[in-house]
């Protein structure tokens, strides 16, 4: 393939596009909470485990869509940062339930306004037809990779 082909294919291809916009936004969430020790990769975890304490940690991972070695790296962090606990599933003693601590659910407004403020820069221009179009159509973006993948969709329409 010559570099005209190359470059044609670059330019309209929207993978191109999801990763400068996931480049661009850790950038922009890199520096708000990690005074608090709280890294930008470790807010999707947070989030997940203020809004469901008591998530069993495999259904975190398949919530966020990521393997198991790194959920377990993260929790490892926030963990040793006193931002979570973990406890043994009583039903099941292999399962690990995470809950956020108090230290976690003081920094909540906090991290909510941050994302909050992202959000908006990334629909700032957009009117609320476009936003609600934008938001339907990435979300049939990602039911395609999940049916890609051979996944199941998300039921709670992530």
């Amino acid at each position: 393939m010559n570099s005209e082909k190359i470059m044609a294919f670059d330019l309209g291809s929207p993978g191109r596009r999801f990763s400068i916009i996931h480049r661009l936004s850790l950038i922009y969430l890199s520096g708000p909470l990690s005074e608090s020790g709280i890294s930008k990769g470790k807010i999707p975890y947070l989030m997940k485990i203020l809004t469901s304490p008591g998530i069993v940690q495999e259904d975190l991972t398949n919530h966020l869509c990521l393997d198991r070695a790194a959920t377990a790296r993260a929790l490892q962090s926030l963990e040793d940062n006193g931002f979570i606990r973990r406890e043994e599933d009583p039903g099941d003693r292999r399962r690990k339930k995470v809950y956020p601590t108090a230290k976690a659910e003081r920094l909540q407004g906090e991290m909510v306004d941050m994302l909050k403020a992202h959000n908006d820069v990334l629909l700032s221009g957009l009117d609320a037809a476009e936003q609600t179009l934008l938001m339907s159509l990435l979300d049939r973006v990602i039911d395609n990779l999940h049916r890609g993948l051979g996944r199941p969709l998300p039921e709670d329409g992530e």
